[in-house]
């Protein structure tokens, strides 16, 4: 009975010991550029949503308005690539300013597909939230330089092209 209390105590050590080892490798988690990046995106469009919020619009719909004012007339299609967004989730953004009158659908070449048009209520909408969205842009920004916020823009846009990448090259 002794030899299989001792027999079993040591295994019990050995997982033990094997668990904090595979547990270890987990430590490299912590510099997760992901979570990173999103807890700082959390907490930025916390603050655009803030600063937004007596415009009756989020960060998130003032940029399609954004996107659609500066495209012209784009295609949902067009808007999804652009943004870098699933087309199910661009219909349903864009279903949502459309029952508000900002945005309005029209036909386009291909029956399958429609422009997204601007509306006048959706302009005054964009005209009258831009000075709340500057006062979050300003926030956002107050602590970086111009060159520092050139360095930011460009370091996002290159970490956002990772997954076009085929060999992504891993830190050493």
């Amino acid at each position: 009975i002794f030899r299989d209390q001792v027999v079993r105590r040591r295994r019990q050590a050995e997982t033990a010991n094997m668990r904090r080892r595979q547990l270890s490798k987990l430590d490299e988690c912590r510099d997760c550029v992901c979570l990173a990046m999103r807890t700082a995106t959390r907490r930025i469009t916390q603050g655009y949503d803030s600063a937004l919020a007596g415009t009756g619009l989020r960060v998130t719909q003032f940029s399609l308005l954004v996107m659609v004012h500066h495209l012209g007339a784009p295609t949902m299609k067009t808007l999804a690539r652009m943004l870098d967004s699933d087309p199910s989730t661009i219909t349903r953004n864009i279903q949502g300013l459309s029952k508000r009158q900002l945005l309005t659908l029209s036909p386009g070449q291909d029956l399958r597909e429609h422009k997204v048009i601007l509306t006048k209520r959706g302009r005054n909408m964009l005209l009258s939230a831009f000075p709340n969205w500057r006062k979050a842009q300003n926030n956002v920004v107050a602590s970086l330089n111009r060159a520092e916020l050139t360095k930011l823009r460009a370091l996002l846009e290159q970490v956002g092209q990772h997954k076009k990448r085929r060999d992504p090259r891993p830190l050493q």
